[in-house]
């Protein structure tokens, strides 16, 4: 999933409110912060923007932006900061990069970077830079690794003792990162102490995840040490109220919701399922990790909320079983208004309804609407070139489409991809092109994903002749056997 387009939950309107999770608070007069930038290679139109939470228990989220010139030069001004905060710093237009940035009052920082090559270009100069250099060395050689390289991914295949043992290693190596600047120049506190936040929740990530990969792998819920989730005590879960943390903490605290939800809450399956109990064990689980909390009541929002978006068309017995002791337990406003929110937006996308309707421009060229496909069942893949999930679908897909080639079935592929270039290039390398196969573009989602609610890549929806749908989180093509039983089935209608 791209995790850049998590969507900020910043509303103020929860009944209770924890503590703000992140920065350590120093209060000092008010003052301002000075950003001079200069950016190579920059694209007539691109705008440098930073984002900010200065009072997090607020949820007061501040943008700022600032046009790059013609000589790549930009400024941006904070004024009034009272505090240390930690902030993101990004590129609007046609750049997709976005770097953290630690900023303390009175601080005058000049950044370089070339906006083709960010992370691995950007320098810092002025007062805070050497904070800064930090965030972004540790940036480049741990947050934004490439994939292959997470604990999870690498070390899927080894026993869980071990694996903890290696994540464990990586975590202590990244603490004496963190402690080697420490020593060669002392690093404020309030950088530390975020930074030591962010360390931990992404190493109890990787934790949780190693487990879902292995219900996945297994379909059963694995033999584990009795003491394996001992790190999740050492978190404080109870504060984890997502819309209330530092900008530094949001994305990795939604990466470790997410890997919550599915280690802890989900079936082996992946989705729930309308079990008599259900309701009553989710709760017990939540309650015995993050207590009676709105953070509780936040997760589970989040996971009923999320199975009405990733099983649209199959999820909405179960979540209405929970609803009443969901409805009953969460004192959380906010929570309650987003799973309202989530059911209202899923009733359209039952099966039998018209699928949401759009029209996009093909590999070709050509504008093509869904209704254009009228008389034919559709199989519908969104994904995009950097999916890896995705991708693996590709040899699997090419024996499903033969196996209908002369049928009325279209397999209809829409990619999120930005531009065209990487798009074509991966169609062809991949072999994704058939006679009986369309290809739209679908930038960032927009127009087709977003309708559909698509929350996680690859995505399968089958649409029959009458352009209603059939089957939402439909089977992936290497499902084999069940998937050509659901297309051959949408055929006889």
């Amino acid at each position: 999933m791209k995790y850049l387009f998590l969507t900020l939950l910043l509303c103020g309107c929860a009944s209770v409110r924890p503590q703000p999770v992140g920065l350590a608070p120093v209060a000092t007069q008010p003052s301002t912060v000075l950003l001079l930038g200069s950016m190579a290679n920059a694209a007539p139109g691109d705008t440098v923007c930073l984002s900010y939470n200065p009072q997090p228990s607020r949820s007061s989220l501040i943008g700022i932006k600032a046009p790059v010139d013609a000589t790549g030069a930009f400024k941006l001004e904070l004024k009034g900061l009272t505090g240390p905060i930690d902030a993101q710093l990004n590129c609007k237009q046609k750049c997709s990069w976005f770097q953290t940035v630690f900023l303390t009052p009175g601080d005058s920082l000049t950044v370089r970077f070339d906006r083709q090559q960010f992370l691995e270009t950007i320098r810092f100069t002025g007062r805070g830079a050497y904070a800064n250099t930090y965030l972004t060395r540790a940036q480049r050689q741990f947050d934004y690794a490439a994939p292959g390289t997470y604990p999870e991914e690498q070390f899927k295949s080894l026993p869980p003792t071990e694996y903890r043992q290696r994540v464990d290693a990586r975590l202590q190596q990244q603490l004496d990162t963190l402690a080697a600047y420490h020593a060669r120049q002392p690093l404020p506190e309030a950088l530390l102490h975020s930074r030591r936040q962010v360390l931990a929740v992404r190493h109890a990530t990787s934790l949780l995840r190693y487990v879902t990969v292995q219900k996945i792998k297994t379909q059963r819920e694995p033999q584990l040490p009795a003491d394996y989730y001992d790190f999740l005590t050492q978190l404080p879960l109870r504060e984890y109220y997502l819309p209330n943390v530092a900008m530094s903490l949001y994305d990795p605290l939604a990466h470790f919701l997410v890997g919550y939800r599915e280690a802890r809450l989900l079936p082996p399956g992946g989705q729930l399922a309308t079990v008599p109990g259900t309701a009553e064990r989710l709760y017990a689980q939540a309650t015995a990790d993050f207590g009676d909390t709105p953070a509780r009541d936040y997760v589970m929002s989040m996971l009923l909320s999320s199975e009405l978006s990733s099983h649209a068309t199959t999820s909405l017995a179960a979540v209405q079983a929970i609803l009443p002791t969901f409805r009953a337990r969460t004192r959380d406003s906010l929570s309650v208004r987003e799973v309202q929110a989530a059911l209202r937006a899923n009733t359209p996308l039952q099966p039998g309804n018209l699928a949401p309707e759009f029209r996009l421009t093909s590999a070709e060229g050509k504008a093509v609407a869904l209704k254009d496909l009228r008389g034919k069942v559709v199989y519908i893949d969104f994904w995009y070139s950097s999916c890896k999930p995705c991708l693996a679908e590709a040899p699997a897909a090419q024996e499903l489409k033969k196996k209908f080639l002369g049928q009325d079935v279209v397999f209809l592929y829409i990619s999120i991809d930005q531009g065209p270039a990487l798009w074509h290039r991966t169609i062809a390398k991949y072999a994704l092109d058939s006679p009986n196969s369309v290809h739209l573009q679908d930038p960032e989602g927009w127009l087709a994903a977003r309708p559909f609610h698509v929350s996680g890549y690859p995505s399968y929806w089958i649409i029959g002749r009458d352009g209603r749908i059939r089957q939402g989180a439909a089977p992936r093509p290497s499902a084999g056997p069940t998937t050509v039983a659901a297309l051959e089935q949408a055929l006889a209608k």
